[in-house]
């Protein structure tokens, strides 16, 4: 059932149903271009309009239709509903805290929930247009374009001057750069450098006496082979990339930002 909410003769009549809304009248428009429109220029245009640099969680306000579509978390905005607005809920501070910067003056709040009480009137008009990085933005031509969606494949091995540095043949694409720059390479790491490299790196730990001990006494043409196969089956290299999404999602349920949402699914990432 279509329930119409009129709150008053001066204020538009609001479908709640589906949203839509009767023709704002000469008052209520001019209520919106002197009190409202200037707010969310000031506060919200720099992080949630298309002229931003990056729009945050996805939400335009700078647009009756994008209020309405809303971001990340839903419509901002549900016209004649003051307290089913989350961007109500947002100026007050109440869950997120919009803007960051600084609670707005309690009149500010007041002016734009008498706006939505009224049906968030706003002027027939175009919607803005995107800039260019956006309007551009094509994801099935990234899919296409983008190296890590792409086929792996054999290059040809670049044919170097100092053949008598190269020991691998992943050594020919170094050193092709660096004759590229006129570099030299660099000497080679003696075995206990080495050691200390691929611990740290694989596993962030430092290798214990008795660990290195073995692998400087180990003279075999595979030593290094097999102590990398060592480190790559311990479970510190587990935890030592693990903690490289850890520092992405976080340990708690959030990132922290009075802005974020929560992360439903945190805990399998601290279930590494």
């Amino acid at each position: 059932m279509i329930v119409a909410l009129c709150v008053s003769l001066s204020v538009t009549c609001v479908d709640t149903a589906d949203g839509a809304d009767a023709t704002p009248t000469e008052n209520q428009l001019e209520f919106f271009e002197k009190n409202v429109r200037p707010l969310l220029a000031k506060h919200c245009y720099e992080c949630h309009s298309v002229t931003a640099k990056k729009i945050q969680a996805g939400l335009l306000l700078d647009s009756r239709a994008g209020m309405l579509k809303g971001g990340d978390s839903g419509a901002a905005i549900v016209p004649g509903n003051v307290e089913g607005s989350m961007f109500i809920e947002a100026v007050r501070y109440e869950t997120q805290e919009m803007p960051p910067k600084g609670k707005l003056a309690d009149t500010e709040i007041a002016t734009l929930e008498k706006w939505i009480e009224m049906g968030a009137p706003w002027p027939a008009e175009a919607p803005p247009v995107a800039n260019a990085e956006q309007a551009k933005f094509d994801l099935e031509q990234r899919l296409q374009e983008h190296w890590v969606w792409q086929a792996i494949q054999s290059p040809a091995i670049p044919q170097v001057n100092h053949n008598s540095w190269v020991r691998d043949p992943l050594d020919n694409f170094i050193l092709d750069k660096l004759e590229a720059a006129n570099l030299q390479p660099s000497q080679a790491a003696d075995r206990t450098a080495l050691l200390r490299r691929l611990y740290f790196d694989l596993i962030g730990l430092p290798p214990t006496p008795e660990q290195a001990t073995r692998f400087l006494k180990d003279a075999s043409a595979n030593s290094t082979e097999r102590l990398v196969d060592e480190l790559l089956e311990s479970p510190h290299f587990g935890e030592r990339w693990g903690r490289h999404w850890l520092d992405l999602v976080r340990y708690a349920e959030s990132r922290g930002h009075e802005f974020d949402n929560d992360s439903p699914n945190a805990y399998q990432y601290r279930d590494y």
